[in-house]
């Protein structure tokens, strides 16, 4: 018996053409990885990652390593999720490296305020 094919997708209901994004592969999410390399170390050893309102903050990223807040910061104007992942990831590092929070929410209360 031969096989037949299948005859492709049909269009979407408005006439235009679906595009299929390609799911990454594993090698290219590990390539990816290092990227953010702080932010997976505070979730493998148990910590926190949180974004999103911390009211009445819209758009807050904040790390939390299971002892002590490492970094919160607020979301800028037009700045995309993956620049405040990178901000966040930043922060990570300097406050494991100094050993004082990164605060952009709480700024007169914080140890420090940082400009990344």
């Amino acid at each position: 018996m031969e096989r037949r094919r299948r005859p492709g997708r049909p269009s979407s209901p408005n006439g235009l053409a679906r595009s299929r994004s390609p799911t990454p592969t594993a090698l290219e999410v590990k390539a990816s990885a290092p990227a953010w390399a702080h932010i997976q170390q505070i979730i493998d050893s148990g910590g926190q990652i949180m974004l999103g309102t911390v009211a009445p903050i819209r758009g807050a990223a904040v790390a939390h390593d299971g002892r002590k807040t490492l970094a919160m910061l607020r979301r800028r104007p037009g700045e995309a999720i993956q620049e405040l992942l990178a901000r966040l990831d930043a922060a990570i590092a300097t406050a494991t490296s100094t050993g004082k929070r990164v605060d952009e929410i709480n700024v007169g209360a914080s140890d420090t305020r940082y400009e990344l």
